[in-house]
Formats: C-alpha cells, sequence, structure tokens
C-alpha cells in the first residue's frame, strides 16, 4: 500500500531558490509540451529525447515528464467514461419519474430537466466514440477565466502553471537519483540534482526539510503516526520513493511515497457492523454465528458543519476507534459497499446536503486503518439494511435504528443474507400471502415496507423512523 508523508523545505538560499523555480518552470513546461505531442500521436521515445534538449532536463526527468503527461490523458480518458455512464443513468432516471408523474406541471418541469441532460449525454457520447476528451487547462480553469477578465495578472497565471515538480524512484539508484532523502545529525535533508557538471555527474542543491510528526508538548510522545520515522526505516531499505515539491503561498512542500508493509489479515470470529451516518456511526457486535453481542452510538454531530481539514481529523479519529474496536474483539469489520456516482436526477438541496457527507471519505479511512492492524473488511451489499433492521431488530435489542441497521450489517458480512420476516408482520399486512411466498427475500422485505408505510401515511407519517411509536396500534397488540 502506497503511502505519503508530508512535508515543507525549511529554508533556501536564493540561488537555491532561483534553481528549484527555474527547475519547477521548465518541468511544468515539459508536461505540457509532451501532453500535446501525444495527442498528435507522437512515439513516447521521440517525446522523450524532445524534452531533453528543448527543456533541458535529463534522462529520468524527462522519462518523468512524460509519464506525468500520459497519466493526465489516462485519467482524462477514465473521467469520460464515468461522465457517460452517469449521464445514461440519469436520463433513465428522469424518464421513469416523468411516467411516474401525475401532475402536468412536474412532468414539464422534468421534461425540461431530461431535454438538459440529453444533452450533456450526447456531448459525453461524442468524446466517447472518438476517443477524446474536454478540453483541459493546466494550471486550472477557474484561474484561466479570472486571468481572461484580468482580474489576476500574467505572473499569477505562470504561478499557478508552474509551481510542482515530480521525481519518480530506482530502487537500482539508491531510491531515487534526482531528488535523494537523507538524514545527518538528526535533521532530514533533501538532495536534488541540478545542472550537469559534464562528467557524468551533477552539481547537487541540499535543503533542510521536516517531515510530518507531531510530539506531544506533555509527554514528548508522538501523537499519530510518526511519518518522518516511517520514512527514516523506509531508506534503510534501499527502496524506491518519489518525491513530489510543490510550491505555495511562497512555501515549497514535499510529497514523499512509499510503498509500506501490510501485515496479513487474522482470521475474525464474529463481526462489527458498521451504519455510517452524517452525524455519526451506529456499531453493532455479533458472533460467528450471527448473534447480537452488543452496540453502541459513536456520535460526531461536528462532522456536519466542520471544516473540511477539522472534518478530515475526526474521521481518521473514528476510522481509528472503529479499527481497534474490531481488533480487541477479534472480529471482521463489515461495511456498507456504497458506489459514490452522481447517477441520479436530484434536487439542489440534495447536492447541498450530500456534498458533505462523510460517506466516502470513512471508508477510505476504514480501508487504510484497518490494513495497517491486520483487520479483515467485508463490504456488503446495503440493501434493506436499515428496514430490516427497524422492522426486526430495533424492538427486539432495545436499539436505536442506526445501531439495527449495523446488526443487519454484521449479519450479512457473516453470511446471513436471508433475513426471515417476522410471521407477525407477514399476517398483519400482507393480504396475497401466496404470491408474496414466491418473491425472493429483499421483495418481500419491500413489499411489508410499502405496505406499513401506507398506513403510516394515515396517521402523517412519511418514514419508518416512527415505526417504534406506531408499532403496538399498528400491529394491534398491548
Amino acid at each position: 500500500m502506497k503511502t505519503t508523508a508530508m512535508g515543507v523545505i525549511l529554508e533556501l538560499t536564493e540561488t537555491q531558490q532561483a534553481y528549484l523555480d527555474n527547475l519547477m518552470a521548465r518541468y511544468c513546461a515539459a508536461v505540457r509540451w509532451s501532453f500535446k505531442r501525444l495527442l498528435e500521436g507522437k512515439r513516447n521515445q521521440d517525446i522523450r529525447q524532445g524534452v531533453q534538449v528543448k527543456f533541458n532536463l535529463n534522462s529520468r526527468q524527462a522519462n518523468d515528464a512524460v509519464y506525468d503527461a500520459q497519466s493526465t490523458i489516462k485519467s482524462q480518458h477514465e473521467l469520460v467514461k464515468l461522465h457517460y455512464a452517469n449521464a445514461l443513468a440519469k436520463v433513465e432516471f428522469t424518464q421513469k419519474r416523468i411516467t411516474k408523474a401525475k401532475s402536468s406541471k412536474k412532468k414539464a418541469n422534468l421534461q425540461k430537466r431530461l431535454e438538459k441532460e440529453q444533452r450533456k449525454l450526447a456531448d459525453w457520447q461524442k468524446h466517447l466514440e472518438a476517443k477524446t476528451f474536454p478540453t483541459i487547462v493546466f494550471g486550472g480553469k477557474r484561474l484561466f477565466l479570472e486571468r481572461c477578465k484580468g482580474n489576476i495578472t500574467r505572473e499569477e497565471w505562470q504561478e499557478a502553471r508552474s509551481n510542482r515538480y515530480l521525481s519518480r524512484g530506482d530502487k537500482t539508484k539508491g531510491g531515487n537519483l534526482n531528488t535523494r532523502l537523507y538524514e545527518m545529525n538528526g535533521q532530514i535533508y533533501l538532495d536534488i540534482a541540478a545542472e550537469p557538471t559534464g562528467t557524468g555527474r551533477y552539481k547537487r542543491i541540499t535543503v533542510p526539510v521536516y517531515l510530518a510528526h507531531k510530539p506531544s508538548k506533555k509527554t514528548r510522545k508522538i501523537n499519530g503516526r510518526n511519518y518522518r520515522q516511517m520514512v527514516l526505516d523506509y531508506l534503510k531499505t534501499g527502496s524506491s520513493y518519489q518525491v513530489e515539491i510543490i510550491r505555495k503561498d511562497g512555501r515549497y512542500y514535499i510529497h514523499v511515497t512509499i510503498e509500506e508493509d501490510m501485515p496479513d489479515p487474522y482470521h475474525a470470529h464474529g463481526a462489527v457492523g458498521v451504519d455510517t451516518n452524517p452525524d455519526g456511526l451506529g456499531i453493532a457486535l455479533t458472533d460467528c454465528l450471527g448473534q447480537y453481542r452488543g452496540s453502541q452510538w459513536l456520535g460526531q454531530g461536528e462532522w456536519t458543519y466542520a471544516k473540511s481539514n477539522r472534518r478530515n481529523n475526526l474521521i481518521g479519529e473514528k476510522a481509528k476507534k472503529v479499527v481497534a474496536l474490531a481488533k480487541e474483539t477479534g472480529g471482521a469489520l463489515a461495511v456498507e459497499d456504497l458506489k459514490f456516482k452522481h447517477d441520479k436526477s436530484v434536487t439542489a438541496k440534495f447536492n447541498r446536503m450530500s456534498h458533505g457527507f462523510v460517506w466516502s471519505k470513512f471508508l477510505a479511512y476504514i480501508d487504510r486503518c484497518a490494513a495497517r492492524e491486520g483487520v479483515p473488511v467485508i463490504k456488503v451489499k446495503p440493501a434493506f439494511t436499515s428496514v430490516i433492521g427497524i422492522l426486526k431488530y430495533q424492538h427486539q435489542y432495545g436499539l436505536s435504528n442506526h445501531q439495527a441497521a449495523a446488526l443487519v450489517i454484521a449479519r450479512r458480512g457473516l453470511g446471513f443474507d436471508y433475513e426471515r420476516i417476522p410471521k407477525r408482520l407477514v399476517d398483519r399486512f400482507i393480504k396475497a400471502k401466496e404470491g408474496f411466498r414466491k418473491l425472493n427475500n429483499w421483495q418481500q422485505w419491500s413489499a411489508v415496507k410499502k405496505a406499513i408505510l401506507k398506513q403510516l401515511k394515515k396517521k402523517g407519517v412519511n418514514s419508518l423512523v416512527s415505526w417504534q411509536v406506531h408499532r403496538k396500534e399498528l400491529l394491534g397488540v398491548g
């Protein structure tokens, strides 16, 4: 698993800064030039040779520039496929909404939306068929428009287009030939290849750097992961590593990417189910037979309004806590296999709400933390987890709706995909029982859910969340 340690260059002389700025400008220009030549169909070897001569870069720097351009082109082609699939799904979804709409006004509004989505779909289809992609702007489209309006200066625009340098590693050359990291007298230094001497070697500039580690003021122990020590231990192996230098607001930041060894996952006994919500996590523990063994609610209301850096930190802390719980109990982590696609035609209000949602970020943190601790992660289909939890387990074990959903997720992670519907629900809400028995399990739960919601709507309730309030009355018990 690749891990990136972040740091900053502590100090630069005027000569070093001038050279580094010039190197970044030449490298970024080489990437843009390589990008254009690749689109023209030129051979990679010819482009590399042209980069060396035109931008005064050595062979490895030229290779890195061409590789950077190739990665950009590949990512753009993948984005075209993704956007086309999402646009097609949006068109199909809106067409279904039109067929179900009863109001003529609503149909007219949906028809306008459908026409707009069909135009977008046609644009993406053209790119897909021609194997092209929309024009990209190195430096950012937003800044480009600002430059066109005269809101930023030419120097600011050039700053945005020439602010990075990438150097890939080589195990046969001691890790990274062009940008080497080493420690001396407790200080880490970055050694950058500068001008060639004519003897096959290069003049080098050496600058001190700081790599992220956070010692406590009281105990002097490191809070969180000691990325500095991770990098230093990795350098001793002689393996390759990648260094990226980024200039931002007058400072020079470095990203050091290394390959982190992961332990083999242990053999799990039971499961810990996790139900992710905007304001916290529902947790449920089960044994190897899928029997309930405990639950808790890890609330985190700050997720919904905190700034991005703060929210990322909070999500990371909760992910570590959940992984530690799974490791302590010897269980596997069961989470929902959620697909993060913009494939639904939704309202602006829903987009604003979902923009800051934590699903994707939390699951990414869970994968990384669990891999580091050797905790097995099981991803399950999310369909009907909340419905089953509310209607079957919430009252039985006295859980919240999120904890009940987490129990279903944990059981599904252990292979208990079939959840038998309580006989009382079938007897009370299902009339055509013969046809009901022929449905698959999820169709049965869908039918029960619709029947119960129909009864709840008569009481002015549009959600199953209020099921416990009206449960006895609707079931005719108590």
